[in-house]
């Protein structure tokens, strides 16, 4: 099943610590017509996070009943915990391009359901495993045994990086934002041209 979609889906993968959610509150501050896709979690609310802006902080009991009723275009678990992206915010926002924050299986579930031309995924690496590890202990979050597992975790996700049709670098957050806003706008200036050609042609051959 394709559902269709008249504005651009927008996905940003990356292991745990390389700076996709730092990337995504960028590119919603910079870029026009964007919306995020609000993911619900049964993960526990953190300190600085807000209910209905970060996440939909729900039970698991919860989070499954929504998955029983079809509720979420995605679902993965990581670490223990469940996350889900709804339908419904595809369907509120046909009209400006939507955000996702997901990894890698979230990524391919929601390609198998988006028409491809719809979309434009990121996967964001970071410099090096030694960096990626630097920022996960910075950040404060895990414990050692924790950071271990996310090590282990990130080299199996990094597999999946030829899933995407960008992948980039994150050495520096301000220039990778950057780099992803170009791409987006150059991909809805070649997405304008290409509907633009198309219909041109078709009035050619039918003149």
């Amino acid at each position: 099943m394709n559902i269709g979609q008249k504005n651009k889906i927008i996905i940003i993968s990356s292991p745990s610590g390389a700076g996709k959610t730092t990337l995504c509150k960028l590119l919603l501050k910079k870029m026009d017509n964007i919306n995020l896709s609000i993911s619900y979690t049964s993960r526990n609310q953190r300190l600085n996070e807000v209910d209905g802006k970060d996440y939909f902080f729900v039970t698991k009991k919860k989070f499954n009943k929504l998955k029983e009723k079809n509720f979420f275009i995605e679902t993965a678990a990581n670490f223990g915990n469940y996350y889900g992206s709804p339908y419904n915010n595809i369907k509120k926002n046909k009209k400006n391009k939507i955000l996702f924050d997901i990894d890698w299986k979230g990524a391919r579930k929601i390609r198998n359901k988006i028409h491809k031309k719809d979309i434009i995924d990121f996967f964001i690496l970071p410099p090096s495993i030694k960096e990626l590890k630097k920022r996960l202990i910075k950040r404060g979050r895990d414990n050692k045994k924790d950071i271990s597992l996310r090590l282990s975790y990130a080299i199996k996700e990094i597999s999946h990086y030829n899933e995407y049709s960008y992948v980039l670098i994150n050495q520096n957050v301000i220039q990778t934002v950057n780099d992803i806003i170009q791409i987006i706008k150059t991909e809805m200036i070649l997405d304008k041209n290409k509907k633009l050609t198309d219909k041109k042609i078709k009035s050619l051959i039918n003149h």
